[in-house]
C-alpha cells in the first residue's frame, strides 16, 4: 500500500487512498495527525484553513469545496504527500505559490473561484494529471501548462476564452482532454 516513506510521512497510491477514513473536522484530525490521510472540510464556512493544517504530515487527500475560502495558507506546502486538492467553490482570488511545491499532486480543483492568473511555472506540478479551472476569470495560460507530461485533463468549462488561445491550448496539450466553451470574441478572461 505504501509507495514512499519520507520522515515517517507516507505517499498511499490512488486505489488504497479510495479505502482510507475520511476526516471530516480538524479537531478529530489533530487527535491523532498520523493516521489522518484524507480531510474533508467542504461547507464547513471556515473562511480560512488554520495552520495547524501543517501538522497533518501524512494527508494525501485535502477537500475544501464551498467553505468561503479567499485564499489558501503557506503552510499548504508543508504537506508534502498531498495528491489530491479541491478547493472548488470558494473565493480564491489568487493561485498561492505554495501549491507549487506540492510535487506530488495528481488532481487540482480550484473551479469555481476568482483566479484570474496562472503561475507561469505551473509545470512543477510535474505529476499532475487534472487540472479543473472552469469558471475562473483567467486572462493568462502559461506556456509551461504544456511541460506538464501527464495531464490528462484540463477543465476551462465556463471561462472566457479566445479562439486564438484555444487553438494555443490545444497545441501545447496535444494529449490531453482540454474541456472549454465555445471560444469567444473577448479578451481571456473577460470581455
Amino acid at each position: 500500500m505504501v509507495i514512499s516513506t519520507a520522515m515517517s510521512a507516507q505517499l498511499i497510491n490512488l486505489a488504497d487512498l479510495d479505502t482510507m477514513p475520511v476526516f471530516k473536522s480538524m479537531s478529530e484530525a489533530l487527535k491523532d495527525p498520523e493516521k489522518v490521510y484524507r480531510l474533508d472540510l467542504s461547507k464547513q464556512k471556515i473562511r480560512e484553513v488554520p495552520a495547524l493544517i501543517a501538522d497533518l504530515k501524512n494527508l494525501n487527500e485535502l477537500i475544501l469545496d464551498k467553505c468561503r475560502l479567499t485564499t489558501l495558507p503557506d503552510e499548504i506546502w508543508q504537506l508534502k504527500n498531498l495528491q489530491i486538492l479541491s478547493c472548488q467553490h470558494n473565493e480564491i482570488d489568487t493561485f498561492n505559490f505554495a501549491i507549487l511545491k506540492l510535487t506530488h499532486l495528481k488532481k487540482l480543483d480550484l473551479a469555481d473561484n476568482l483566479i484570474s492568473t496562472l503561475p507561469e511555472n505551473i509545470d512543477k506540478l510535474a505529476e499532475l494529471e487534472l487540472l479543473a479551472l472552469w469558471d475562473n476569470p483567467i486572462g493568462n495560460y502559461p506556456d509551461a501548462l504544456g511541460d506538464i507530461t501527464g495531464l490528462k485533463t484540463l477543465d476551462l468549462l465556463h471561462n472566457q476564452v479566445s479562439y486564438d488561445t484555444q487553438e494555443h491550448l490545444h497545441s501545447i496539450l496535444p494529449n490531453c482532454k482540454i474541456i472549454m466553451s465555445p471560444p469567444c470574441n473577448c479578451n481571456d478572461g473577460g470581455d
